[in-house]
């Protein structure tokens, strides 16, 4: 995989309220099976591999414990419950 280091080209969103914290990232029209996350201590690591966009990049979190989904396009990475 070719390894660019274009994560600020997206858009990325961080928002906290009290102790619960999100992080999301926008890939645009990425499929969600195009894009694969490691939680690595307080660092979400993402490699996207969709035509057009051939990518890896570090994404820094809060804390090390999180919930992720992607969904349409949009990594989310949420305080764990």
């Amino acid at each position: 995989m070719n390894t660019t280091s274009d994560a600020d080209e997206l858009h990325v969103s961080r928002s906290e309220h009290g102790d619960q914290w999100t992080v999301a990232v926008d890939f645009g029209p990425a499929a969600s099976d195009a894009v694969t996350v490691e939680i690595v201590g307080d660092t979400a690591i993402v490699a996207v591999d969709a035509p057009g966009r051939r990518t890896e990049f570090d994404v820094p979190l809060p804390d090390d414990d999180g919930d992720v989904t992607v969904n349409n396009g949009v990594l989310t990475v949420e305080s764990a419950a």
